[in-house]
């Protein structure tokens, strides 16, 4: 073990330099120590993984990231692995005396989980026991500069294990064991938000209950998860009643709200379950299932609790739609060459997944850019006209700040379902950002286009928002931005963007409620 290097580290720990500087200063002390290739310090952020060192992640994605903190933090010790073709496999203790050329250990930074020590090198017999010494006499140093460094980075921001469910569609995709994977989820849910129960129920066509997971916080609870179990087969009206309505349900006293039926009263009561919450498990337009929440402790839920559950509950029914989709491509291949049409090439059910808004179920920007792209330049070849149209929802900001962002988001919603149902099987349209959508037209020229504005308008106008927040239906309406794809704008799909944003932008100056058209730099009503 070097004690030299160790006593170098832990000055650059509790030492005054910045802590960019200090953990680039402990970079080639730790790869010289374990006499690796490449050393980086991994961390979880908001996108799944970032890292800091001398390479890019060793090549290392952020599923194969996901699945060796699993292991580490599973063992409880460093472990040793290898990669071939891009996966990881292999995994082991790193004191094996197998030949290895990757090994890891779980840097212990407090209030966060999804730190690392990540190293590459040759090693033949294995990592030395020397070296194994020296790596887990370093993690409590290294615990001191990583937390230094990303609290200076992030302000001190709380970290949290949403890192590893950034991607955990993914990994979901890729398990043959639904059932493993969403109780993993829940336990994960249940660690992250404090609460006691997280249950999960995935539903067939007719309303049943076809598998039901649960987790728990707790380790002393299995007879209770064993009748929770048995109690999916009964009917449940709560559970109905958010099938039925798509809306999640909140009970801050379970033992005493009238809404659950007595039998569920007295079985919370026996329980000692003071709280619970129902969310439906959304993706686009279909109901897959709940999540259940259930606390021995009183609960608010409080908009920001409220918030985080809503989006987590959005990540499973997102990742539950993946595994569906991914399953019925394996057994289908006619199937997936339809799918793959639609997602324009795209590469698989994660490529659709990261190109789906979670709020509106519709393509999001990343995807609409694509499609675009790839739409102007099939125009061009085959000499056949393309027009965008570009939409806004106007006076979200009012209803956000008269009603809350709730309301403002369910207004979303509509609109999506609305500009879903009006769309031609070949048209496209997705969520640009914030309260604006953009709708793709192949073959249709600018003409067209603007009669299609003009039905998508007046179906949004026709439409009456209800909401449990509003006294009364309240009337949406949209400003709407329509061009044609000239010789410039087949190589340029973003000025194709940028006029149809112009002349959306006229129709919002002269009223709204309207639709625009430009030809060239022509403005014009439709």
């Amino acid at each position: 073990m070097s004690i030299d290097k160790l006593a170098k580290l832990s000055a650059l720990a509790s030492a005054t330099p910045s802590p960019e500087d200090a953990v680039q200063s402990a970079l080639p002390l730790l790869q010289e120590a374990l006499g690796a290739d490449e050393v980086c310090l991994v961390y979880g952020d908001d996108h799944g993984f970032g890292h800091f060192g001398t390479c890019p992640v060793l090549a290392l994605t952020d599923v194969a990231l996901w699945l060796i903190h699993h292991d580490v933090t599973t063992r409880g010790k460093a472990c040793a692995f290898d990669v071939r073709d891009g996966h990881v496999e292999g995994f082991r203790s790193a004191a094996s005396r197998r030949p290895c050329q990757y090994v890891a250990a779980l840097i212990p930074v407090a209030n966060r989980t999804a730190e690392m020590l990540v190293a590459s090198g040759s090693w033949p017999g294995g990592l030395s026991a020397s070296r194994r010494r020296f790596m887990e006499t370093a993690l409590p140093a290294l615990a001191l500069l990583l937390e230094r460094r990303l609290d200076s980075a992030r302000g001190q921001r709380q970290r949290s294990q949403l890192s590893a469910l950034a991607n955990i569609h993914q990994v979901m995709s890729e398990s043959e064991d639904l059932g493993t994977v969403i109780t993993d989820i829940a336990g994960t849910i249940s660690l992250l938000t404090g609460i006691d129960y997280i249950s999960i129920d995935i539903m067939d066509a007719d309303g049943n209950v076809k598998l039901r997971c649960l987790n728990s916080a707790r380790s002393d609870t299995k007879e209770l998860q064993t009748r929770w179990q048995q109690g999916a087969r009964n009917r449940d009206p709560v559970r109905d009643e958010v099938l039925r309505t798509g809306k999640p349900l909140f009970f801050r006293d379970a033992q005493t709200d009238e809404r659950i039926p007595e039998k569920g009263r007295n079985y919370f009561v026996r329980t000692l379950i003071r709280s619970t919450a129902c969310f439906p498990l959304l993706a686009k337009d279909d109901v897959l299932g709940i999540l259940s929440a259930a606390s021995h402790r009183p609960l608010t839920f409080s908009s920001q609790e409220v918030e985080l559950l809503e989006g987590l509950t959005a990540q499973v029914a997102a990742a539950v739609k993946g595994v569906q989709v991914y399953r019925e491509l394996t057994s289908s291949r006619e199937e997936l060459q339809r799918l793959n049409a639609q997602l324009h090439e795209s590469m698989g059910v994660e490529h659709h997944l990261a190109r789906t808004d979670a709020l509106t179920g519709l393509p999001n920007r990343r995807y609409i850019e694509e499609a675009l792209t790839a739409e102007c330049a099939r125009a061009g070849r085959y000499d056949q006209p393309v027009s965008v149209v570009m939409a806004d929802l106007d006076y979200l900001k009012a209803v956000n700040d008269s009603y809350g962002h709730r309301t403002g988001d369910d207004a979303l919603r509509l609109v999506a379902t609305v500009v879903r149902q009006t769309c031609r099987a070949a048209d496209l349209v997705g969520r640009w950002g914030g309260d604006e959508f953009v709708f793709i037209l192949p073959s249709t020229d600018g003409d067209e286009a603007t009669k299609f504005a003009e039905r998508v308008r007046r179906a949004l106008a026709d439409q009456a928002f209800s909401h449990p927040n509003l006294k009364q239906p309240h009337q949406l309406t949209i400003s709407l931005g329509v061009t044609q794809a000239t010789a410039d704008s087949f190589e340029d799909a973003d000025l194709l963007l940028a006029r149809a944003d112009k002349a959306m932008y006229e129709a919002k100056m002269a009223g709204r409620n309207r639709t625009v058209v430009i030809v060239g730099d022509d403005l014009r009503a439709a």
